[in-house]
């Protein structure tokens, strides 16, 4: 646990928190977009997100999730440090954290255990994992768009962004369509380049 903590300060002293988050972001929009070029029959209107690691370059959809799921980390670590304030509860910013951890891990088996509907078990791992991954996702924008609009160190654009996002997510849930799920997807990355900068800019 403090090597791993340990790595994550070395990793934030060397780079500014809001890197990790954009580089995670254009690590896994490059890799949807190979597994896009490798699969001309894939649609957006009639495809899950996930029908993109089943394809012919499904190896770069696991990838993406992969690599940009290991590289998040440090992103989200400094958020939930930023969040540290005397009238913010320590419980509801850890457990903020923990969501994510979560979330990250189920994200990242996601890639690993691809939407193969010829094989039940991995199917049905695969839905499972990632309907865990996005709850999860629910759960620590909720806490920490809460924790944000308490925190003197945020606007209400960073609040209000996680809020739209927990917008996009409740009706991808509740509708498990294509078209919602991408752009659950599409807005999901327009809110960590919102977060990114926004630390970016206040050196947060």
């Amino acid at each position: 646990m403090n090597r791993g903590r340990k790595l994550i300060d070395k990793l934030l002293d060397t780079i500014p928190a809001g890197f990790y988050g954009i580089i995670s972001i254009i690590i896994r929009i490059t890799c949807d977009f190979l597994a896009f070029i490798f699969y001309p029959e894939y649609s957006i209107f009639y495809n899950m997100v996930s029908d993109l690691g089943v394809g012919p370059g499904g190896i770069f959809f696991s990838l993406g999730l992969f690599f940009s799921g290991i590289i998040s980390i440090p992103f989200y670590v400094a958020i939930a440090r930023s969040l540290k304030s005397d009238n913010i509860k320590e419980r509801s910013r850890k457990s903020g954290l923990v969501l994510f951890y979560i979330s990250d891990l189920t994200y990242i088996l996601v890639g690993i255990f691809p939407s193969i509907k010829q094989n039940t078990i991995i199917y049905y791992t695969h839905g499972v994992l990632a309907l865990i991954s996005w709850l999860s996702v629910l759960g620590y924008l909720i806490i920490f768009s809460m924790l944000m609009l308490k925190s003197d160190k945020y606007s209400a654009l960073p609040a209000y962004s996680s809020s739209l996002l927990i917008g996009f997510v409740i009706i991808a849930v509740l509708t498990w369509q294509p078209i919602t799920e991408w752009l659950m997807t599409f807005m999901f990355w327009l809110w960590v380049l919102i977060i990114s900068s926004y630390m970016l800019y206040h050196k947060l």
